[in-house]
């Protein structure tokens, strides 16, 4: 007796991973933005509205929970062996797992450090996190190396 041939699944394999990531992801950048962009309403109270003021300044809201939703996005996609994009990795730091968005949580420069800048080969975008102080660094217009199964 021949075995039944399986059907073809629906999707990709550890497709609750990649939701689980997903979503992680989508938690960690709405409370960054909640937390650092929610409209003042005007207030007669001046200790109350300074108070509320406070609270909305970028990097005071809740960076420890924001960090982690990234250690544990991080941590899901290791363990499982996910792919994460390189969008979502540029924009997760390395060392306290915080979202980068520029402006509130990060600052971002283009530097080039020839000698008087005369090399544009040489242009190394550099993202800094507020929060831990940790700096990324990526060339500018270098093309990237394909994986050892692309080659």
């Amino acid at each position: 007796m021949a075995k039944d041939k399986q059907k073809p699944g629906k999707g990709f394999p550890n497709r609750h991973l990649h939701a689980r990531a997903s979503f992680l992801y989508q938690a960690a950048t709405y409370l960054t933005l909640q937390a650092t962009s929610a409209p003042l309403s005007p207030e007669s109270d001046e200790i109350g509205a300074h108070e509320r003021h406070e609270s909305l300044n970028p990097g005071t809201g809740n960076p420890k929970q924001v960090c982690h939703l990234g250690a544990h996005l991080r941590a899901v996609s290791q363990k499982g062996q996910l792919r994460l994009s390189l969008d979502m990795k540029h924009s997760l730091c390395k060392t306290c797992h915080a979202l980068l968005i520029p402006g509130r949580t990060s600052t971002q420069n283009l530097e080039n450090r020839s000698k008087g800048g005369s090399k544009p080969w040489a242009d190394v975008f550099e993202i800094e996190c507020n929060i831990c102080g940790t700096k990324k660094r990526f060339p500018v217009g270098a093309k990237r190396q394909q994986r050892k199964d692309k080659r």
